[in-house]
């Protein structure tokens, strides 16, 4: 894992849930919720990596 890899993924999800907030319909907002999650997941992932020794 990179510290960009973990700051893009943290922005993303930050921002995707923000447009979820403010999106109008709920599908919109669903799929912005959606993808907040698997940003959430991608960096649980990440934090999970074995680090090389």
């Amino acid at each position: 894992m990179t510290s960009h890899d973990f700051d893009y993924f943290t922005r993303r999800e930050r921002e995707e849930r923000l447009r979820a907030e403010r999106a109008k319909g709920s599908i919109a907002r669903r799929v912005h919720l959606d993808m907040a999650e698997r940003y959430a997941t991608m960096l649980q992932n990440l934090v999970m990596l074995p680090t090389a020794a």
